[in-house]
């Protein structure tokens, strides 16, 4: 069947502890198009990196970075206080490892950056936070695609300053009406039965909305995202490719 559409599948990785959890993060890797690698921020390392790097470009999945408030302990999901100056040299020192490694396999440059947790949150309301962390990317004279969600500060930012910008949107969290994600903090943050997490993302990519509140929202996506250090993760992302697939949609990287 011709696909009606295609979409890009990601997943954060590169946030393993174990080894088991490494291999759950290989299996991964053969159901998306394209993935966002911790650099250190929230957790991660210049080896973590390297390993994931390598079994994805053996297996042609888009790499892209995925660097963080410099929080390990609350795992980059936590407002922090912290400097201009801080935060800055935070990311220069994950950027810089990320791209030695990157060019230890070979790669010139990733394809995406992609903001994690609470920087992520924080970079789609903050136009000057925005505005830094693009300032930061071009210093790097990079071709990047900046990951983000759709009609936030980040974007308008993006645009511009005619930075490449690539609409996200996550198919096991929920929303709220102005399309910023719900808390996890809140009870009902995430959506964790496969059935719903492929309805929301058959919504968003066949119709363009979610439903929230029991109404229906527009909204506009280039990738979807589910996170790959929830449990049944695995489970969850062959059922939805599956059930893409089955409606003609094309999984494939956005560039």
């Amino acid at each position: 069947m011709k696909a009606i559409n295609s979409i890009d599948l990601n997943a954060d990785l590169g946030e393993f502890k174990t080894e088991d959890e490494f291999n759950n993060e290989v299996e991964l890797l053969q159901l998306i198009s394209s993935c966002n690698i911790a650099c250190g921020g929230h957790i991660g390392d210049r080896s973590s990196i390297s390993r994931v790097i390598e079994h994805a470009k053996k297996l042609n999945v888009a790499i892209g970075m995925h660097p963080s408030y410099p929080d390990k302990l609350g795992f980059g999901r936590k407002p922090v206080v912290i400097s201009d100056e801080e935060l800055q040299e935070s990311l220069y020192q994950q950027i810089d490892d990320f791209l030695t490694v990157a060019s230890q396999h070979s790669i010139l440059e990733p394809y995406h950056i992609k903001l994690h947790g609470q920087l992520y949150n924080d970079a789609s309301k903050n136009r000057k936070l925005g505005e830094m962390i693009l300032s930061i990317i071009k210093e790097y004279d990079l071709t990047l695609n900046i990951v983000g969600q759709c009609n936030s500060m980040l974007e308008e930012v993006c645009h511009e300053h005619n930075q490449p910008f690539i609409a996200e949107a996550f198919v096991d969290r929920r929303y709220n009406p102005d399309l910023t994600l719900v808390q996890r903090s809140q009870a009902d943050a995430m959506i964790d039965s496969v059935n719903n997490q492929v309805l929301q993302a058959k919504q968003i990519v066949i119709d363009h909305s979610i439903i929230v509140d029991n109404r229906r929202v527009k909204i506009r996506a280039d990738t979807l995202c589910i996170h790959g250090d929830h449990p049944g993760a695995l489970t969850s992302l062959r059922l939805l490719r599956s059930a893409l697939e089955a409606e003609g949609i094309e999984i494939k990287y956005y560039a």
